[in-house]
């Protein structure tokens, strides 16, 4: 096995290849001035009949796409035994179905596109993981939130786990099992046309410290909200944990504000608040496709 990074995942890919004792080869990325991609992988010598396992965050999302085509028509070329696609962060899961009339699905669109490109697909906690259908090749889906929770347990003090809503608390429950702690699921409640209650379903977090735990946090406007509300209701510490910290704008800053204690993300997407490495759940996932 060898392991080729995207120009997101440098670091990353560097982390796996030292926890799998294998290759990391040279990838040099530029741009040229119209804009478009060039990528070059320079250890290509070693490739051929070799496992490749590309490694890359498709945190610029478009540019991700055609970075992922670019390296599969070089490893391909350079004939490389099998190539597995390791999207630590998957761009377009998130228009998995027709939200209204007149629209894609993305995601079934790029299935079909990397189900021809690579000979098997790995991601961690995509918005859906329904989308393994749209794959024509081996889709392997894993979870970073243990690693998350591994990360704050020691920091709690009398802790509760929440998701900001119920089609989330699946993470809560897994965050939970490793903290040794309950675990709930935020609850809006209209109280009035201009005001909407924000709280635990079933659980009291006065004098409690709180971690929330959700798969992805973009604009961080519910989080925030969710962190005020929490506050009013007596919760001492509330820390913020996301597997992918895309934190548009000044999402960071909102969560601060609104009494976040710490924010805390993984390399999945590399940003300021990306402390915790998903390397070993890769490691864990190439194991469960063999390798």
């Amino acid at each position: 096995m060898i392991v080729v990074p995207g120009v997101n995942s440098q670091e990353l890919a560097y982390r796996v290849s030292k926890l799998a004792n294998c290759k990391l080869l040279r990838t040099e990325f530029k741009r040229f001035p119209d804009g478009e991609l060039y990528i070059r992988v320079l250890d290509n010598g070693a490739i051929e009949n070799e496992d490749v396992v590309f490694i890359q965050s498709q945190r610029d999302q478009n540019d991700a796409v055609v970075e992922s085509m670019l390296m599969s028509d070089i490893l391909r070329d350079e004939g490389a035994r099998s190539i597995t696609f390791v999207a630590s962060y998957m761009a377009y899961t998130r228009q998995d179905k027709k939200f209204n009339p007149g629209e894609p699905i993305s995601i079934r669109v790029l299935a079909k596109i990397y189900s021809q490109l690579f000979d098997r697909v790995i991601t961690i906690n995509p918005h859906e993981t329904h989308i393994k259908s749209f794959f024509e090749v081996p889709f392997i889906c894993g979870s970073a939130v243990k690693e998350l929770a591994r990360h704050v347990k020691d920091r709690l003090k009398k802790p509760v786990v929440l998701s900001p809503d119920t089609g989330a608390v699946k993470l809560a429950k897994e965050a939970a099992e490793v903290i040794g702690c309950e675990y709930d699921y935020l609850e809006k409640t209209r109280i009035s046309p201009t005001e909407i209650k924000i709280a635990p379903k079933n659980l009291d977090v006065k004098d409690r410290d709180v971690l929330i735990v959700d798969d992805i946090i973009s604009t961080g406007e519910t989080v925030a909200t969710a962190i005020k509300m929490l506050k009013e209701q007596g919760a001492n510490n509330i820390l913020v944990a996301c597997v992918h910290p895309v934190l548009i704008g000044d999402a960071l800053n909102k969560l601060y504000t609104s009494g976040a204690s710490e924010v805390i993300g993984t390399d999945t997407f590399p940003s300021p608040v990306s402390k915790v490495s998903v390397d070993r759940v890769i490691i864990e996932l190439l194991k469960d496709a063999g390798f």
